[in-house]
C-alpha cells in the first residue's frame, strides 16, 4: 500500500528542513530527532513521558533552541479549526520549553517552521500573533 501524497510531501519537507539545519550554529551542535524526557506522568511511577524534538540547538550562551517542523498547509484548514490547530502546535512546543526551563534551568528560544505562509487574507497575521503572544517564533520556510 502506498503512502498518501500529503504524508509523503510532509516527510520530504521535514527532511529538507532538518538537512538545511544540520551541523552547527555559532559553535553549538544542532541535533535532529532529539529525544527528550518530559518528566513523570501524573498517574505513573515509571520513567515518564518522552518526546522527540525535530530540531534542537544545544546551549548557546545561556539558552537552547527548540524547533518543531510542521508541514501544515493553512489554506486547507477550515476556518473553524485555525485556533484549535495553532493551539495544538503551541502546546506541543511549550511542553519542550517547560522541560528546559523547569528541569534544566536554561532559557529557551522556541519556534515553529511551516512550509509557506497562507494566502487566506488575515490568516498569516492571526497565526503569527497567536503564536508570538505565546513566546513562539514562526518561520514560513519557503517565503522569500
Amino acid at each position: 500500500m502506498s503512502e498518501p501524497d500529503i504524508l509523503r510531501r510532509g516527510k520530504a519537507f521535514h527532511r529538507r528542513v532538518q538537512l538545511d539545519w544540520s551541523g552547527e550554529i555559532e559553535g553549538a551542535p544542532v541535533r535532529v530527532e532529539h529525544g527528550v524526557s518530559l518528566g513523570l506522568s501524573p498517574n505513573s511511577l515509571g520513567p515518564g513521558r518522552k518526546g522527540r524534538l525535530d530540531i534542537f540547538v544545544s546551549q548557546m550562551d545561556d539558552y537552547v533552541s527548540v524547533v518543531e517542523i510542521k508541514s501544515t498547509d493553512w489554506d486547507l484548514v477550515r476556518k473553524s479549526n485555525w485556533r484549535k490547530l495553532a493551539s495544538a502546535h503551541r502546546r506541543q512546543v511549550l511542553r519542550y520549553v517547560d522541560k528546559y526551563l523547569d528541569q534544566d534551568c536554561v532559557s529557551v528560544c522556541a519556534g515553529l517552521i511551516y512550509p509557506r505562509s497562507p494566502s487566506t487574507p488575515g490568516l498569516k497575521d492571526l497565526i503569527e500573533q497567536y503564536l508570538n503572544d505565546n513566546a513562539l517564533q514562526v518561520v514560513w520556510y519557503d517565503d522569500k
